[in-house]
């Protein structure tokens, strides 16, 4: 997730594609600069930045949420199920938290 957010903010910064994403991307771009602001060194690059969200998420469960929440609604988060050959049944989960039995 952090170098897809890194690439999403490096291009919508230099195109302003971030503006069109709806408010979920332009919140999470004021978010993430929100988090770096009066830094010595603010990542340049997106491979830095990359590396320095993996850090924040790992200190901070809370901001990685955050962060995880607003990427899935400015991407949509869909879930695609492609299913090909022959099945009884077919299921398609997405989040599971806790134990999942299928009998």
């Amino acid at each position: 997730m952090s170098l897809a957010i890194a690439g999403a903010l490096a291009a919508g910064v230099a195109t302003g594609a971030g503006e069109s994403a709806g408010t979920a991307l332009p919140a999470l771009f004021r978010r993430i600069r929100e988090r770096f602001a009066g830094r010595p060194e603010v990542p340049q690059s997106q491979a830095q930045l990359a590396t320095a969200l993996d850090e924040e998420f790992s200190s901070d469960p809370g901001f990685r949420q955050e962060c995880q929440n607003l990427w899935n609604q400015a991407t949509g988060d869909g879930v695609v199920n492609s299913f090909h050959g022959q099945a009884k049944n077919v299921v398609q989960v997405r989040d599971v938290h806790g134990g999942l039995t299928m009998e």
